[in-house]
């Protein structure tokens, strides 16, 4: 808690009682109002996303990459999830991508290449 002086400084607020328990409630409301502060404030240096989600691991029959070709990125999928990315609609044909479900990459449903990485 901060208090703003006349002349523009800010001070910490102190308590106007002497009562033990309103110190350790003060301190308690600071921690957690610069604790919301850090959590609305952006990561600079990215270390939330250093520490998030871990990569893909490689499967024992290795990994089944989806080449989108819109947003011509590849994407690594596991086999249970093709069942959500083909849901309603799927479509294969013999041309340069030929299954048309929806892309994990960028979401659209569109023409991908599947391909096995080992």
């Amino acid at each position: 808690m901060q208090r703003t002086t006349q002349n523009g400084e800010t001070r910490p607020k102190t308590p106007s009682s002497t009562d033990p328990g309103d110190w350790d409630r003060q301190l308690i409301e600071e921690q957690l109002a610069s604790y919301s502060r850090a959590v609305r404030e952006p990561d600079p240096l990215g270390k939330l996303a250093l520490f998030s989600a871990g990569a893909r691991t490689a499967g024992r029959l290795g990994t089944l990459m989806l080449e989108c070709s819109s947003c011509k990125r590849e994407s690594p999928v596991r086999l249970r999830e093709l069942p959500r990315l083909a849901f309603p609609f799927w479509m294969t044909a013999p041309r340069r991508y030929p299954a048309y479900i929806k892309c994990p990459a960028c979401g659209r449903r569109t023409w991908v290449r599947p391909s096995w990485r080992i």
